[in-house]
C-alpha cells in the first residue's frame, strides 16, 4: 500500500477525475466517493481538494464545487498534446535554436520549478549560463518556442537566435547534451510495459485495472511530455512513435473503464 501511495494519492486522483470528467465532478461529494471507491478517506480528499485551491490549480467557485482553474487547465492542455507531439517535428536541417534567459530563479523555489519545466517540457538543454538550446526541428520555429516558452511560464527570455554551419567542436558539445541512448532505453522500456498493461487490462477487477491505467498511463505520458522531440539523427524516432500508438490504444481501452466507474458513482 506505501509503494501505492507513492506515486497514486488523492490529489493525483482529483485531477485525474476533474480533467476526464469536470461535468460530472465538480461536485466535492463525487470526488469523495470516487476517492472512497479506491480506499482514500473522506479527510484526505478534502485536504487534498484545500491543498490544491492553495497551489492554485483549482478553482473553488461554490461551496463544495471545485474546477480546473485558467493555471490547472493549462497544464491539462499541455498534457492531452503527447497524442500529437509528432505534428509538431519537422525535418532537421542541422541548425539549432538558442535562446537567452536572465539568471533563473532560485533552485528549488516555485518559481525556479515554473521556470525549469517550460523548458523541460519544449526540449531545451542548457549549453552555458543564461543560453539554452534545442535542435530547430519544430514546427513555427523560434517564433513559435519562444511564444510557447513564455504561455508555459518562463519570465525570464531575453532573446532567441540560430546557430548555423557550427564547427565539429560545436556540434560534439551541442549533441552531447542529451543522452540519445537513455532516450532511446526509455523509449523501449516503457513500450514493453504499455503492451504487458494492455493485456492484462481486462483481468483485472475494474478498480484494479483503473489504478493500473493511472500508474502506466501517468508514466508514459510524463516520458513522452518530457522527450525533448530530437531529431532522427538524434534518436530513434520510429520507437518513439510506436509508444505513443501504443499509448493511443490503452488509453482509448482506459477510458472506457473510467466512463463505467463514472456511471457506478453517480
Amino acid at each position: 500500500m506505501n509503494n501505492r501511495q507513492d506515486w497514486f494519492n488523492p490529489r493525483r486522483l482529483i485531477l485525474v477525475l476533474l480533467d476526464t470528467d469536470p461535468k460530472v465532478m465538480t461536485q466535492s461529494k463525487m470526488l469523495v466517493r470516487a476517492g472512497e471507491a479506491f480506499g482514500f478517506s473522506t479527510n484526505q480528499l478534502r485536504v487534498a481538494l484545500s491543498r490544491l485551491v492553495a497551489e492554485g490549480l483549482l478553482d473553488n467557485p461554490a461551496r463544495g464545487h471545485y474546477r480546473l482553474n485558467r493555471q490547472g487547465a493549462l497544464l491539462s492542455q499541455e498534457i492531452q498534446r503527447w497524442r500529437s507531439l509528432d505534428q509538431h517535428r519537422l525535418d532537421w536541417q542541422g541548425d539549432w535554436i538558442a535562446v537567452l534567459t536572465d539568471s533563473l530563479a532560485s533552485e528549488g523555489s516555485t518559481l525556479w520549478r515554473h521556470q525549469l519545466r517550460a523548458l523541460t517540457l519544449r526540449g531545451m538543454a542548457r549549453w552555458r549560463p543564461g543560453l539554452w538550446v534545442r535542435p530547430a526541428n519544430l514546427s513555427g520555429g523560434s517564433q513559435q518556442l519562444v511564444e510557447d516558452l513564455r504561455h508555459l511560464g518562463l519570465d525570464a527570455l531575453q532573446g532567441s537566435f540560430t546557430v548555423q554551419q557550427a564547427d565539429a567542436a560545436c556540434l560534439r558539445q551541442l549533441s552531447g547534451l542529451w543522452d540519445c541512448e537513455a532516450l532511446n532505453r526509455g523509449y523501449q522500456l516503457q513500450l514493453q510495459q504499455v503492451y504487458a498493461a494492455i493485456k492484462r487490462l481486462h483481468r483485472l477487477s475494474v478498480r484494479k485495472a483503473l489504478v493500473d491505467t493511472l500508474k502506466v498511463g501517468s508514466a508514459t505520458v510524463r516520458l513522452l511530455l518530457k522527450d525533448p522531440l530530437l531529431p532522427d539523427e538524434m534518436v530513434n524516432g520510429a520507437k518513439r512513435q510506436e509508444l505513443t500508438a501504443a499509448m493511443m490504444e490503452y488509453d482509448d481501452a482506459g477510458k472506457q473503464l473510467w466512463r463505467q466507474f463514472y456511471d457506478s458513482v453517480s
